[in-house]
């Protein structure tokens, strides 16, 4: 079996979206072999690209000379599958449909959603323009694409409503499995955790959870991520019980200090990144709808399913500030493991080869 690998660059930066595309390379490499993948990356999006493969209807902010590549690659690799890293790449997905290679969307969210959600909160021509063609190319990715991968089922009721699609294949966020006693060992002045990069649906629920929870809740809250760089969070006054911390170098010593996390996510789309590894860390865990999309749990085991500041400041104050959470443990365990994920993805693969 041999697969093309086709993803944006987004650099070193450790977000949920980086997370899930190293899992699911790593997969590839194990199921086909790594000198059975070849990887192509197209350049991480700006506002001139997206403008330039606007005018010429291409894939969302790639452009000409990169889908040619791609194309090009298909034509003289004939692999049997090409894996696309998210759903905005619709010119290439329909010139792709004559190959004899299948082609795999990957969706990470339904962007559309996710496009129509920024613009309520920063509404704005620009804004605008980039949600119609976020949709544009959302659906003919669906249309065009041989197989849809979605997160979970309400991403894949999305594209359906939207655009007559459903998922072929359900897989959810996984993380690897941890040696948690290194955690316990680490133990010491346990805090609230916040892990997140410069997003606004990051950045809006991180801002309205310091202005409206923090301050009535006896508990330290470290914010951990390049959304502490957003001027929205930079410039506004911190009760003394919140610390921006910023970039982590090591995310283990950060979560094995934390008591839980905080996940006051209310926009969104997929799943979050977030939720995943928390209880791969076995950590309780307080967070909204938005946060908890994609995991069947027990709530008030977990930690908390809090939509309102009411709620957070109740959950919170009564927490009785364990380390580990043996029930968020055994969940990921159950459903939420790497290994779990490449055995659901290669059985698909082999069977639809």
């Amino acid at each position: 079996m041999r697969i093309l690998y086709v993803a944006r660059d987004f650099g070193a930066e450790k977000t949920g979206a980086n997370q899930v595309m190293s899992r699911n390379l790593n997969a590839l490499h194990e199921i086909a072999g790594t000198d059975n993948v070849i990887e192509y990356y197209v350049p991480k999006t700006n506002l001139k690209t997206v403008a330039l493969s606007m005018l010429r209807l291409g894939s969302y902010g790639v452009s000409k000379r990169h889908e040619k590549n791609i194309i090009r690659l298909v034509k003289n690799v004939k692999p049997d599958y090409v894996f696309f890293e998210g759903s905005l790449f619709g010119s290439l997905f329909k010139k792709l449909k004559t190959s004899s290679s299948q082609t795999l969307l990957f969706a990470h969210n339904l962007d559309t959603e996710l496009s129509k959600q920024e613009i309520s909160s920063r509404s704005s021509l620009i804004g605008f323009m980039k949600y119609k063609f976020v949709k544009f190319n959302e659906k003919r990715s669906a249309e065009y694409a041989d197989y849809l991968i979605c997160l979970n089922e309400r991403d894949s009721r999305g594209f359906n409503e939207m655009f007559g699609r459903k998922a072929d294949i359900i897989l959810p966020i996984t993380f690897p499995s941890r040696d948690l006693d290194i955690c316990i060992e680490s133990n010491q002045a346990p805090y609230y955790l916040f892990v997140g990069s410069d997003f606004f649906p990051n950045v809006e629920g991180v801002k309205w959870f310091i202005e409206n929870v923090a301050p009535k809740v006896k508990a330290d809250f470290r914010i951990v991520g390049t959304c502490c760089k957003n001027p929205e969070l930079k410039n506004i006054l911190l009760p003394r019980n919140v610390k921006l911390v910023g970039y982590a170098k090591d995310l283990n010593d950060e979560y094995s200090r934390a008591a839980g996390v905080i996940a006051p996510i209310f926009k969104g789309s997929g799943m979050k990144t977030k939720t995943i590894e928390a209880m791969s860390f076995g950590k309780s865990i307080f967070g909204t709808d938005e946060a908890f999309a994609g995991v069947e749990c027990d709530y008030e085991k977990i930690g908390g399913l809090c939509n309102t500041a009411e709620d957070f400041i109740d959950a919170l104050s009564n927490h009785n500030a364990n380390v580990i959470n043996a029930y968020s443990l055994a969940t990921f365990k159950k459903g939420f493991s790497d290994d779990s994920f490449i055995t659901r993805l290669e059985n698909f693969l082999k069977t639809h080869n």
